[in-house]
Order: structure tokens, then sequence, then C-alpha cells
């Protein structure tokens, strides 16, 4: 009994100071792909280009709170959004890695707007979608484009792959370190 209880006070208390501290950010980045009822995708245009809605989550809110209020900052109401792919992001700077998740949902209701430090929102196809995404002269990382297009392409897959973002010349760019491979299935 007393080496139960030793067992499970290790492993409770002791894996703790195996953790690797990330401090208060994580810079995990929830992207959310939502489609409304042409099947077209909506994507927001800031200073790096077009791409699909994003959270930086790094405060206290569940998944589900956060994309919600995500959408409701573009004026929408969706439904609960499904997990679609998680992609694990180095850095060439020697940075802790980081994750990039994206999820999909669908238009429920409302009227589009543009949230505060957006330049612009719009709907578009997926072509046009993957198109604006991978823009070559867009400081926005390759690899938002690669996956979303990986999801357009699969969208029953749950998707994993690895990434490695090298900074250089003022831009950060993209290099896929291990390829697309399935971690789920939607049903």
């Amino acid at each position: 009994m007393k080496k139960i209880l030793l067992l499970s006070f290790i492993t409770l208390f002791g894996l703790k100071s195996f953790a690797q501290e990330t401090g208060n950010d994580s810079y995990t980045i929830q992207r959310l792909i939502i489609f409304n009822e042409k099947g077209e995708v909506l994507l927001q245009k800031h200073k790096n280009g077009w791409m699909t809605p994003a959270l930086r989550h790094n405060t206290e809110v569940t998944i589900n709170k956060g994309l919600l209020a995500l959408a409701t900052d573009f004026g929408l109401e969706v439904s609960i959004p499904q997990l679609q792919g998680i992609f694990m992001y180095f850095h060439s700077d020697n940075k802790k890695p980081s994750f990039r998740q994206h999820y999909s949902c669908k238009l429920i209701t409302g009227e589009l707007k543009t949230p505060k430090g957006a330049l612009n929102v719009n709907w578009f196809s997926l072509n046009e979608v993957v198109k604006k995404m991978l823009i070559p002269d867009a400081k926005i990382v390759s690899s938002v484009g690669e996956a979303t297009k990986q999801i357009f392409d699969y969208p029953n897959i749950i998707w994993g792959g690895s990434y490695m973002l090298v900074k250089g010349n003022g831009k950060t760019k993209s290099q896929m370190i291990e390829n697309f491979y399935p971690i789920g299935k939607i049903e």
C-alpha cells in the first residue's frame, strides 16, 4: 500500500518538475475556416496579407469559447468548430516550438463586419482562398495556405505536419520538415 501511495505521489507531483515552462504565452494559433451557405470561406486582410481568421490563444478560455468569440468579432454566429489539423512549428532562431490548429465551422447567421485590426474581410471560393493565401510576395508564411489547401482537398481527415520557420531579409519563410499525415478522421 505504501508503494502504491509513493508511486502515485511521484507520478502526480514529480512529472510537474519535468514539464517545460512556457511563460504566459504558448504562441498557439487557432485558425477558423468559416464556410457560408454558398461554400465560400471568410478571409481577412491585414498587413501580412489574406488569411483565415486567427486567435492567438494565450488566455484562460476554452477552445470553443475562444473560437466562437472570434466569429462574433466578425458579426457572425457559427456552428461548433471541428478540428481539421494540428501543425507544429519550429523556429530557426531557437524559440520554443509552437502549434497551429485549424478548425472549420459553418455560418449560422450574422452580418459580416470588419473587426478592429483587419483591413478588409470578404467571402471567397476555395480556389480564390488558396490563391490569395499563397501569393509569393505576401508576408504571410506559405504554410498557412498549404495547410488550408490540404484541409480543402481532404476535408474528412484531421491533418498533422511540421514546419520550420526561417527569418531573413525582413520576411519569415516556412519550410515543410514533416509531410502532411492523417491523425484522425471526421465522421
